[in-house]
């Protein structure tokens, strides 16, 4: 049997304010934790969402809801030694601006994740 030894949660807010001062981008709201209790009420609470459109990159699958610009993953790993990583993303486009690119969101936390990953493999 295998355990889950690892967990990841990512969420990403658009930035919906403006900072003269500093640079405003969605990259200084990118959220990372650790919580099974986050994972699995995630995971609960998408599966009896309705979807919207689905978008598959580099093995992950994203679904969008049906009623907003939201966008969620979920993906697991085997680790060495009977271990299991599983990560969730969520995705919070609703407030972005027009320079916000959700290909750019998705690539960066599969990149990050990955490392995170290859690291423990």
């Amino acid at each position: 049997m295998t355990a889950i030894t690892h967990v990841y949660n990512y969420t990403v807010r658009c930035p919906h304010y403006k900072d003269p001062e500093h640079e405003v981008t969605w990259l200084n709201h990118v959220e990372i934790n650790k919580s099974c209790e986050i994972a699995l009420d995630r995971i609960t609470k998408w599966h009896a969402l309705p979807c919207g459109e689905l978008i598959e990159t580099d093995g992950f699958v994203f679904r969008k809801a049906a009623d907003s610009d939201t966008y969620f993953g979920v993906k697991s790993d085997r680790l060495k030694d009977d271990g299991h990583m599983l990560v969730t993303f969520k995705i919070l486009m609703e407030d972005c601006d027009s320079n916000t690119c959700l290909e750019d969101i998705l690539a960066h936390l599969i990149n990050n994740y990955t490392t995170k990953a290859a690291k423990l493999k």
